[in-house]
């Protein structure tokens, strides 16, 4: 015979079946709980007798605690004792922590004492410093040095920010060191502008030294100078436009600036000659040469070798005459042979 689950009669049957046998299943474990729960409230409420006895014939004292009390008892005991032990730690971690901060406090307050000194010194550097910086810069072309330290009327508004106020509750003054900062961060950028005007200065004249003929053109002796001397072949002075300077037959002669070749000429005095223009107005003139190395309108370096060493023209020893002329005044070129090229 088949179950139809869909049939009232046999889905009640189903139903009762369930709850009979959960009933008699549950019925037995509830039974085994009930009896465990009584043994552990028995074997909780045995009491045990704990005895003080003392060494001398007092009376013994005697109390009588449950197993229960005794473990609620006990689990306090190590409850205290583990949050005692816990707060010792954490406390003992503290103070160390403290004591590392007392010393961080202590080094730092040193280490602020080092920086005001080094600050302070540093300020006294500058103010040294600004005279000779005052100095460069007056010389440069339109160099105003009257108002250049000027210092700008504003008034300061607690750079720290702290808030810090005095006694009497107005606004604490900035420390000095602050106040120093302050003073040598304005003057460095003033410094800093001053600096590059001059070095634009500077670099304008390192132009005109590198075009300047500022080196010997020829490695000799000097034999005959600038200026009015007796001459050599009349019983009279003559006025000497340049230098003489006597060097071994074939010697190099260099150019002593930059510039451009403008004139090679056969002169009756000077006999072989070069010019070379140079900038901001120099020329400079090379008489006696044996011969030379360089065309007409060649641009000539600092050093080049122009020519060489003879004695063409009205000269019996080897030798080179050099002339130094500005716009049309010939000038005396001893002064500007400050450097010998080998």
């Amino acid at each position: 015979m088949r179950i139809n689950p869909f049939d009232n009669t046999n889905l009640s049957d189903l139903q009762n079946n369930i709850q009979q046998f959960l009933s008699d299943h549950l019925s037995s474990k509830k039974a085994y709980l009930k009896e465990l729960w009584k043994r552990f409230v028995t074997k909780g409420n045995e009491r045990i007798t704990v005895m003080f006895i003392p060494h001398s014939e007092k009376r013994i004292i005697n109390f009588h605690v449950s197993i229960f009390s005794l473990t609620v008892i006990a689990g306090l005991i190590i409850t205290v004792v583990t949050v005692t032990s816990i707060m010792i730690i954490k406390h003992t971690s503290t103070i160390k922590e403290v004591s590392k901060l007392k010393r961080y406090g202590l080094y730092s307050t040193e280490q602020l004492a080092q920086y005001r000194k080094q600050i302070n010194r540093l300020y006294d550097t500058f103010q040294k410093f600004k005279p000779e910086i005052t100095y460069l810069y007056s010389l440069t072309p339109g160099g105003e040095i009257d108002s250049l330290w000027a210092k700008g009327g504003i008034p300061h508004e607690n750079p720290t920010g702290s808030g810090d106020t005095d006694e009497n509750g107005a606004q604490a003054s900035p420390p000095d060191e602050i106040l120093n900062m302050e003073e040598i961060e304005r003057e460095l950028k003033i410094t800093k502008k001053m600096m590059s005007k001059i070095k634009g200065f500077l670099e304008y004249r390192k132009k005109i030294i590198d075009s300047t003929p500022s080196i010997w053109p020829v490695n000799g002796y000097i034999i005959s100078r600038f200026g009015r001397h007796p001459s050599s072949y009349a019983a009279e002075t003559e006025f000497h436009s340049g230098i003489d300077i006597e060097a071994f037959p074939g010697s190099e002669i260099r150019a002593t600036a930059p510039g451009r070749v403008s004139d090679i000429r056969w002169d009756p005095t000077l006999g072989l000659t070069v010019v070379i223009k140079h900038k901001f107005g120099f020329t400079t003139l090379y008489g006696h040469c044996q011969r030379v190395s360089v065309e007409l309108d060649q641009q000539v370096t600092k050093g080049e070798v122009i020519g060489y060493v003879g004695h063409t023209g009205k000269t019996i020893r080897d030798m080179c005459h050099y002339e130094i002329i500005i716009g049309t005044e010939q000038v005396d070129p001893m002064p500007y042979l400050n450097q010998i090229i080998r």
